[in-house]
């Protein structure tokens, strides 16, 4: 029953649960891209297996690389400001990729070039949504960091599934999906910011343990 009282006061604890569906929304845009980039590359731009596996890793690379840029930019900006401009990169990026890709306009390498913009800004996402998420539960860090997992790979997963269903032989339903993740993510993170009178820490941590 405690485990179980745990859970329901991470679910009631708004900040906690608005930055778990912003994570969650993260993970829907990274399946989402991983469940429709073959189609894309190979199947609709005639790219062959071993050329994809160039992309696919260098997008890879782009991502790794972005997570570790994030060291260095915490040392100037809070998690907060990288987020709130991330996660704006990164909304219009999608859109611009969902115009790109319905009009053609700019063609192959529009749609390879942000791509990877997009996709290194989850780089810098993942590891800043995580530590605000998890800033106010020092106390039950195990509890919420396993409910933040479970959260984020079930939206995640959801979003790849999605591909999937709504697969009619073009680009559209991983872009369209990615931009719905997109949406959902700066929304979120949006509505996760505390108003300025209660951005006291101290206060975060007596709301976590209540």
């Amino acid at each position: 029953m405690e485990m179980v009282a745990g859970y329901g006061s991470l679910f009631r604890h708004r900040q906690y649960l608005l930055h778990a569906i912003a994570l969650g929304a993260v993970a829907g845009f990274n399946f989402s891209y991983i469940a429709g980039a073959p189609q894309l590359f190979i199947e609709l731009r005639g790219i062959s297996p071993q050329h994809f596996g160039i992309i696919f890793g260098l997008n890879a690379f782009g991502l790794i690389g972005s997570s570790q840029l994030n060291r260095k930019l915490l040392r100037r900006y809070t998690s907060e400001q990288i987020l709130n401009f991330t996660f704006t990169v990164n909304l219009l990026g999608a859109l611009l990729l969902t115009l790109a890709t319905m009009t053609g306009i700019g063609g192959f390498p529009a749609q390879l070039t942000l791509l990877f913009i997009c996709l290194c800004t989850t780089g810098l996402l993942y590891p800043n949504v995580t530590a605000l998420a998890l800033a106010p539960f020092a106390a039950s860090a195990g509890t919420a960091s396993a409910l933040l997992g479970t959260i984020q790979y079930t939206l995640g997963a959801t979003a790849g599934a999605f591909v999937g269903m709504f697969h009619n032989g073009t680009g559209l339903p991983m872009i369209l999906t990615m931009t719905c993740c997109a949406v959902v993510g700066r929304i979120a993170i949006m509505f996760a910011q505390p108003p300025k009178s209660i951005q006291d820490p101290s206060i975060g941590v007596i709301e976590a343990e209540a």
